[in-house]
């Protein structure tokens, strides 16, 4: 019974005793300070440092072939689909998160089976 219990025990992920967490859902003001260049927009940033957060999730039918992709919030306000990323200065930012498409149906509501990619500005 003690192997059960110890079994079924707490699940750290990896890295978690020195308080580091995954962040491949996140790109934060430190990493965006040392990844962009001169000119560069949101787009640019993402397709750089997380480029997984702007491929298509798919199609959601047999029926619709249309390629699934996330859309984009700027500070909790929908700012349109993935292209509106390049009207973004990578200046004004200061975090970017994915989140799934669970996580984003949950927030803003139906129609969010790509995810979504939701910028904070400074």
């Amino acid at each position: 019974m003690s192997l059960v219990i110890l079994a079924c025990g707490q699940v750290r992920p990896a890295g978690s005793e020195t308080g580091h967490f995954d962040k491949r859902y996140l790109i934060t003001s430190e990493e965006i300070a040392s990844t962009k260049r001169p000119g560069w927009n949101a787009w640019d940033l993402i397709a750089q440092t997380r480029p997984t957060f702007l491929r298509s999730r798919g199609a959601t039918s047999l029926r619709d072939l249309t390629q699934v992709r996330a859309v984009v919030y700027v500070d909790g306000m929908y700012f349109g689909k993935l292209e509106s990323l390049r009207s973004i200065a990578v200046e004004e930012i200061k975090q970017i998160e994915f989140i799934s498409s669970g996580d984003a149906t949950t927030r803003y509501g139906t129609d969010h089976l790509g995810g979504a990619i939701l910028i904070s500005t400074r």
